[in-house]
């Protein structure tokens, strides 16, 4: 895991940071933190918020950013379908995109039993969880003063397009990436995130028709 914490501290600091701009307590910051613990949905939730936005277009905004999930949870689910129920519960809160990736990447690797496979998750998804809550709550005291001379809001990005491109595949995944990548750069001055969303739709019916086409 150590090579995806360098973009996790400055992620989950602007995540920390950005709901104190728009005037919100540190408490209301990490309790963001603790309930989403999602730094792409908490950006989203509170730009929404503070721009008045219904709590149906947040829900909404917040359901198609965290969509990738119920792939994720279908993918990993066979690992972990003999656990017990609460196991399962807190392996889907702390779901993320390093703890997938890295454990969809050694599942598949190593012969372990169902023991050995929640102990891996364990161990990623609380060195991360633990960062994460640390980095919001001192971005939200001491951040304010991070993002104008750091520029740290570029990371971000960066942190999502590493973990992309490790699974762009095949040529279906590639066309679906880069779909979605135009569709979302062409609505980029719609309200409330909605070319983000368009473009996660356009991109994965593209990509859904391009591997049929090709089959």
């Amino acid at each position: 895991m150590l090579p995806l914490l360098p973009g996790i501290i400055p992620f989950g600091l602007i995540a920390g940071f950005t709901p104190i701009s728009f005037g919100y307590t540190w408490l209301d910051s990490w309790m963001g933190s603790l309930l989403m613990f999602a730094g792409a949905s908490q950006l989203a939730a509170y730009q929404l918020m503070n721009e008045g936005a219904s709590i149906w277009v947040i829900l909404l905004t917040v359901a198609a950013i965290n969509l990738r999930y119920v792939l994720y949870s279908a993918s990993i689910a066979p690992h972990l379908a003999d656990a017990n129920r609460t196991t399962r519960l807190l392996a889907g809160y702390g779901l993320t995109d390093q703890i997938y990736a890295v454990c969809h990447r050694d599942y598949l690797t190593h012969d372990w039993n169902l023991e050995e496979r929640v102990a891996y998750y364990t161990g990623g998804t609380v060195l991360l969880w633990g960062l994460w809550q640390a980095c919001t709550i001192v971005g939200a005291f001491v951040g304010q003063i991070i993002p104008v001379f750091w520029s740290l809001e570029f990371m971000i990005p960066l942190t999502f397009l590493a973990l992309a491109l490790n699974t762009l595949k095949t040529k279906s995944h590639q066309v679906a990436a880069m779909t979605g990548a135009t569709v979302s750069f062409i609505g980029l001055d719609l309200p409330y995130n909605l070319g983000l969303i368009f473009g996660g739709l356009v991109g994965i019916i593209v990509g859904v028709l391009h591997k049929r086409l090709s089959e």
